[in-house]
This record gives C-alpha cells, sequence and structure tokens, in this order.
C-alpha cells in the first residue's frame, strides 16, 4: 500500500512505496553504501506517482538522501 510522502523531483506529495524484490533492494543497497547483504533498506520509499514515471527514492526520514536524486531504474 502507498504511503504520501514528499517526492524531491516531482515537488508535490506523492504516493511512494518500499522496495518489493531483491533486485530493488540490490540497487538501493548500492546507492546507500550498504556493505552487507542483510543490510536494513526498507526505510527507502520509491515514488510511484501515476502522473510521470517518477521512480525517485527517498529515504523515510530525508526527502533528499542522494545528491543527486536517483532512480529506482526499470527492470531490465
Amino acid at each position: 500500500m502507498p504511503t504520501i510522502f514528499p517526492c524531491y523531483t516531482c515537488g508535490t506529495d506523492e504516493p511512494h512505496r518500499q522496495p518489493k524484490d531483491d533486485r530493488e533492494r540490490n540497487v538501493i543497497r548500492k546507492l546507500a553504501g550498504k556493505q552487507k547483504d542483510n543490510a536494513f533498506v526498507d526505510d527507502y520509499w520509491i515514488c510511484v506517482t501515476t502522473d510521470r514515471d517518477c521512480r525517485n527514492i527517498r529515504y523515510a526520514y530525508v526527502a533528499k538522501p542522494f545528491d543527486p536524486p536517483r532512480k529506482m531504474p526499470n527492470p531490465e
């Protein structure tokens, strides 16, 4: 179930979801510099607005944890 958070790249409050699979968790681990496979990454959220293809990654308590902002890549 999406949760509403401010999205840095959208500039508005948008629905966000947690990582849904190991591929997304691994992307976040790499971006966040988490060294261990069991590093907790479920405090990161992904913008899922229906108005645009945003996919911006934010931390639960920080709207812009990465500089520049990072997007969740599309599945290959």
